[in-house]
């Protein structure tokens, strides 16, 4: 018995995505010398695996069918076995070339609404799952414009590589305008999607609601919006040192959970949940005016306010028992004028008034709404920062300021470097160690009723605390004089557990340096600190 033999080469043959193919192999491709014999056929790839799940094989009538899909685009060698009836083979090998039909690109998943505040850096970047390509391999380039295919606004940039916009929207570009990002793919067929950019006046809108309870809210009023406040003194007749405070309320009528105004428990609820403003001075030293401090304070949009006046005292020792409630004084739907853009406040001996604003946070006040929180919060800044000072001074000792770094807001002092606490407020040896990591090249002092301006700098992504010294140098608390007294933001750290440090305005701090409060003026020295991030 004869083997069959291959008498006719099969032709490479040619399938398109999406198209039906369909081939018989010739009669004459095969042949057997044994007159009679019959020939079986078989089809596999060259490798002899089996044919792609797309591509059918029909034995009986040699005929090759299917539809390939994007997965086949690309060349692969089939071959054709025939096998006589006595087992014999003889086979031959074509080329199958499975053409790609471009597909058009497909929005996959919606771009979602996106929000920018006026003044702030909007940066976005569309997912990389925004579109898909069915065609494998494909490669998809990006462009922006409004959805009336017009250029977008001058201060939005789109990068087409990284698909990010950003740019720092100005108060012309309040308002909602639709975004259109286009992809295409290297047909020239294209898919693509809508989004809205919806742009905030960073100035919020204060109402007097209702009385005394005021409500702050941005414009656009979207969730995570936040709205901020300008808080100054008008002016201030009081002989003692006062406390501002404001809290928020879950109702126009002034409730917190749940309890009204005026009756049992609400002065220690509003207490509770307040942020401190500042405090107000008595008697200024020459050439410090309180009028001029910043103290911007930031609230959710749609937040409901009310305020609050602690006499000669503040919130924490009315709230520690060591002051009555009887200091506390609410505002009332009485001492409240309309201000333009904003209100007045009266409290005794103390008007304040109230804007809202579009400046930014003051650098470094992160935490002086806080109790103990005479504090510069770096945390997070990339940058070393540039502080300038100016000291002014109401007092006969010759007092010495300083700062120092803090591991965490609770006053703990990182002595080895690893970033954590080792001696803690309280613990001995508090005081040489605040001292001895003090700053270098912040060495704040000025003479009686003078005013002293000077330069330092703060390390980046750090937190600092200040601290007086009592007619003293830091020699003095270094060679452990015992007749020299060193006073923190922190009680704990005091000998006497008295507050020494009060804060003024914005990075802005009234020290007391006699002990157990003194006079409880806390303008022996008065220290003013402007911060700016230096370059990278």
């Amino acid at each position: 018995m004869t083997a069959p033999v291959l008498s006719k080469a099969i032709a490479d043959q040619q399938a398109t995505v999406g198209s039906l193919f369909s081939f018989t192999v010739p009669d004459d491709t095969f042949t057997d010398p044994d007159v009679g014999d019959t020939l079986t056929y078989t089809a596999t790839l060259e490798d002899n695996t089996p044919l792609p799940n797309g591509l059918k094989f029909d034995a009986a009538t040699k005929t090759f069918s299917g539809t390939p899909d994007n997965g086949e685009v690309g060349s692969r060698n089939i071959k054709v076995t025939a096998k006589d009836v006595g087992g014999e083979t003889a086979s031959d090998v074509f080329k199958l070339t499975v053409n790609n039909v471009n597909d058009p690109p497909v929005l996959s998943k919606a771009i979602a609404d996106q929000q920018a505040t006026v003044g702030s850096l909007f940066s976005f970047t569309v997912p990389d799952d925004t579109f898909t390509d069915p065609d494998v391999g494909d490669t998809l380039t990006y462009t922006a414009t409004l959805e009336d295919n017009t250029p977008l606004p001058n201060g939005l940039k789109f990068d087409a590589a990284t698909k990010t916009f950003s740019g720092t929207p100005d108060n012309g570009e309040v308002g909602s305008r639709n975004i259109k990002v286009t992809a295409k793919d290297v047909g020239g067929e294209t898919a693509s999607d809508v989004f809205t950019l919806a742009i905030a006046d960073a100035t919020p809108l204060l109402t007097n609601i209702t009385g005394d309870i005021f409500s702050v809210k941005t414009k656009l009023n979207i969730k995570g919006d936040k709205g901020r406040l300008s808080i100054k003194i008008k002016t201030n007749t009081s002989k003692e040192v006062n406390e501002l405070s404001v809290f928020t309320v879950d109702d126009e009528q002034g409730r917190i959970n749940g309890i009204a105004p005026g009756a049992e428990g609400y002065t220690q609820a509003a207490l509770s949940r307040s942020k401190l403003i500042f405090s107000t001075l008595a008697n200024l030293p020459n050439d410090f005016n309180p009028a001029d401090l910043t103290n911007i304070l930031e609230f959710d949009s749609d937040t409901k306010l009310r305020f609050y006046l602690v006499s000669n005292s503040t919130t924490q020792d009315v709230v520690s028992g060591k002051s009555s409630f009887s200091s506390v004084t609410f505002s009332s739907a009485t001492n409240n004028n309309t201000e333009e853009e904003g209100f007045s406040l009266n409290f005794p001996n103390l008007v304040v008034t109230i804007q809202p604003t579009d400046q930014q946070l003051t650098l470094g006040t992160s935490l002086q709404e806080q109790y103990q929180g005479e504090l510069i919060d770096l945390q997070g800044v990339a940058q070393s920062v540039t502080a300038n000072f100016a000291v002014n001074r109401e007092a006969s000792y010759n007092n010495f300021v300083g700062f120092y770094q803090v591991a965490d807001q609770n006053g703990g002092i990182d002595t080895n470097g690893d970033g954590k606490a080792d001696i803690l407020v309280g613990q001995a040896g508090y005081a040489q160690a605040a001292v001895r990591g003090r700053v270098s090249g912040i060495d704040l002092t000025v003479n009686n009723q003078g005013t002293a301006n000077s330069t330092g700098t703060f390390g980046a992504d750090s937190l600092f605390a200040p601290f007086i010294i009592v007619d003293a140098s830091p020699d003095a608390i270094l060679n452990n004089n015992a007749n020299k007294d060193v006073y923190f933001a922190f009680l704990g750290a005091n000998s006497d557990k008295t507050d020494h440090i009060r804060t003024l305005g914005n990075n802005t701090f009234g020290f007391e340096d006699l002990a157990n409060g003194g006079d409880k003026d806390y303008n022996d020295i008065i220290v003013q600190v402007n911060l700016s991030v230096n370059p990278a």
